[in-house]
């Protein structure tokens, strides 16, 4: 048996674990929080860090038997350091040292957004992965560009405020279709027959996101008598897909790099996928949409092609959360 990696990702509201027998992903098990956030409208950290300690075990001891490995059988632990929240990112670290100490195996420190920039590439061998990059993380907390040089990112722009997830997010719990706003307003806008109701793009210089101009817009336009809200949901969609395509087309001219890495949980989005397609002569790198949102395979993913190339190093159990931490 190849070296077995368990993984755990608990920076936001999604308690999830990965078996990985070298770089192969064995198991898979996400417990989603949406259900118990969705009358919030959003992320509570708090009932979230509560839920991840009410089901992590478990979770684990699915993706175990899942995997059709025992506990004996890990050689390492992966864990999600940071960025995310402070208390559901400890609740993954803590257990992670506890196996860790118990199994007497080595602790990987795994950065969250990395994981993302990775997450196309999950099963694949490193060569499969591009030297030099465009990357675009966009998701419920990140709105970011990158360049990736072999294993260095380096960050070009992002968004001032809103992330494109939490605009969606908050758009949607305005005109009242509730959480999680991405893949309910991206179905409505793609099927509905209704004609587009111009929302304005962002025109920042350089590669400087803003969602919070264009999430106002909606808001003040949603109170107009009458207005059409499948109409305004397709404006919105197009004006806030169309910002990330302007910057990822400006970056491939800026820094002649013709590879174009997606990650994150907006990702998933279909305007955005045909979007990126549509541009011509460059190669898009899109994660399959059971990886697009947090998850534990990226994690552990990366880790183990990061073993592979002598890029990182175990770490002790003075390991501690970084809500902050940058690429």
């Amino acid at each position: 048996m190849k070296n077995i990696t368990l993984a755990i990702e608990t920076s936001c509201d999604d308690t999830s674990i990965s078996i990985l027998e070298d770089i192969e992903i064995i198991s898979l098990k996400t417990f989603s929080q949406i259900k118990q956030h969705a009358k919030f409208g959003g992320v509570i950290p708090e009932v979230a860090s509560r839920l991840h300690s009410d089901f992590i075990f478990k979770i684990i001891e699915e993706a175990i038997e899942d995997s059709g490995i025992s506990f004996e059988d890990i050689d390492r632990i992966a864990v999600t350091g940071g960025p995310g929240f402070a208390n559901t990112l400890q609740i993954g670290i803590t257990v992670a040292k506890t196996l860790s100490l118990i199994l007497k195996k080595p602790l990987y420190d795994i950065n969250h957004i990395e994981g993302h920039a990775y997450s196309a590439f999950i099963n694949k061998t490193i060569d499969q992965i591009p030297k030099k990059a465009i990357v675009l993380i966009a998701s419920g907390g990140h709105s970011e560009i990158l360049i990736k040089n072999e294993w260095n990112f380096e960050k070009i722009g992002g968004t001032k405020d809103d992330s494109i997830g939490e605009a969606y997010d908050k758009v949607s719990k305005v005109l009242g279709y509730g959480y999680p706003g991405g893949p309910i307003l991206d179905n409505i806008s793609s099927t509905t027959t209704e004609d587009e109701i111009k929302c304005p793009v962002s025109t920042l210089e350089g590669y400087q996101m803003s969602y919070s101009g264009l999430k106002s817009h909606v808001f003040n336009k949603s109170k107009k008598n009458n207005i059409n809200k499948e109409g305004l949901i397709k404006g919105f969609q197009t004006a806030a897909i169309e910002q990330l395509i302007l910057k990822v087309k400006k970056a491939i001219i800026e820094f002649n790099i013709n590879n174009v890495i997606i990650g994150g949980g907006v990702s998933a989005n279909s305007l955005l996928r045909s979007k990126l397609n549509s541009i011509d002569n460059i190669k898009v790198y899109l994660p399959k949409l059971k990886y697009t949102g947090d998850n534990a395979a990226m994690i552990g993913y990366l880790s183990a092609i990061k073993i592979k190339s002598n890029k990182i190093k175990p770490v002790d159990l003075k390991l501690d959360a970084e809500p902050r931490r940058k690429m």
